[in-house]
């Protein structure tokens, strides 16, 4: 929607071709994160002029209805005199173009209104929302059904928040980390993770969100329905990034903004669900992320050389041990594993995985 038009359509200066464009968009678009950012936007410069505002929804409604009156009321009142004098030809068809003029800004301003209420209440209702928080622990993988039946599967180290109850227009859940989502499907109640920097929209749908804090990128991989990638700009405007079908994974990076989309060939970003660990021609700085996080370790290459190396490669029963034995018998690698440390009275470190390249 074109702002200028929109602005047009608030101060009654569209033509009857224009009017026919508003009226489309409000039936298709209005409900989009688009439009109700675009009638935010003027519901907020409504309440400049303004001193001050009724808090109930009924007295903000008769609030408009007196602005709009008292406005088309000057604005059309030769016009109706002279179309509502007895006998003028075409009066229905003139004076149904009127009504339309003088309904439609109101029938705007009433969606503007509903948004801003239905805002307003979901933020008191959710200071008084009571939320679950579920925690993979490092060395598991954990399963959780939500209050709508949803599914949601954590990696290891990884989180989720929800509510209690979903109640509103969304169903909003918050990942630490990383989680493979199966939604119900429910297309008024639209189901949105927020990961980061970005937030996951769908109404019934298979996904894998990979969103670990101290990673630069965050990863999304469809596995079936439609998803649409969003973001909150400043003054938490929400924009929507891209949508996905079925096979695409997207990479948004942070700190460019960045974002790549990719096809799905196998099940290599969301087969650890299913406790496999599975690597496609992978480099090894990448493997050995997804390593540290598997095994709750830390690992470090100490040689630039073996930053070259990738592997295919997929565990399911091994062990740390064994991994590295593998990776050791396919590639010119060496490793030491270190023992945990204790740093203070019942706190441990993490045990230490040390790559060297192997001359032969």
């Amino acid at each position: 929607m074109n702002r200028e038009l929109l602005s047009k359509y608030f101060s009654n200066r569209c033509t009857e071709e224009e009017l026919r464009t508003i009226i489309d968009w409000f039936a298709s678009d209005a409900d989009t994160a688009e439009g109700r950012n675009l009638l935010h936007d003027f519901w907020e410069e409504i309440l400049t002029d303004e001193k001050e505002l009724p808090a109930d929804y009924d007295g903000i409604l008769d609030r408009i209805h007196h602005k709009v009156n008292l406005t088309h009321s000057e604005t059309h009142k030769d016009a109706l005199l002279r179309f509502l004098t007895p006998g003028a030809g075409n009066f229905l068809r003139i004076f149904s173009r009127i009504a339309a003029v003088l309904i439609l800004p109101l029938l705007g301003f009433s969606v503007m209104m509903s948004i801003k209420y239905s805002n307003e209440h979901n933020v008191i209702s959710s200071v008084n929302q009571a939320y679950n928080e579920v925690f993979s622990s490092v060395d598991a993988i954990s399963k959780v059904t939500l209050p709508d039946g949803s599914k949601v599967w954590l990696n290891h180290g990884s989180s989720l928040k929800y509510p209690a109850v979903f109640r509103g227009r969304t169903r909003n859940v918050e990942l630490h980390g990383e989680g493979y989502f199966e939604v119900v499907s429910n297309s008024r109640v639209p189901f949105i993770v927020s990961a980061g920097d970005i937030q996951v929209r769908a109404t019934g749908t298979e996904f894998n969100v990979m969103a670990y804090p101290e990673e630069d990128k965050i990863e999304t991989s469809l596995i079936k329905g439609v998803v649409v990638l969003e973001c909150t700009k400043p003054g938490k405007r929400t924009v929507s990034l891209m949508e996905m079908k079925p096979k695409d994974m997207v990479i948004y990076h942070k700190t460019d903004n960045k974002i790549i989309r990719r096809v799905i060939h196998d099940d290599r970003y969301f087969a650890w669900k299913d406790g496999k660990l599975v690597f496609h021609d992978e480099p090894l700085e990448e493997v050995a992320k997804k390593l540290s996080r598997w095994f709750n370790v830390e690992i470090e290459i100490a040689d630039p050389k073996l930053l070259d190396l990738t592997y295919t490669a997929t565990f399911i029963d091994e062990n740390l041990q064994q991994v590295m034995e593998l990776m050791s018998m396919v590639s010119p690698v060496n490793y030491t594993i270190s023992n945990r440390q204790e740093k203070s009275q019942g706190i441990f470190s993490k045990r230490k995985v040390i790559l060297y390249y192997r001359n032969k």
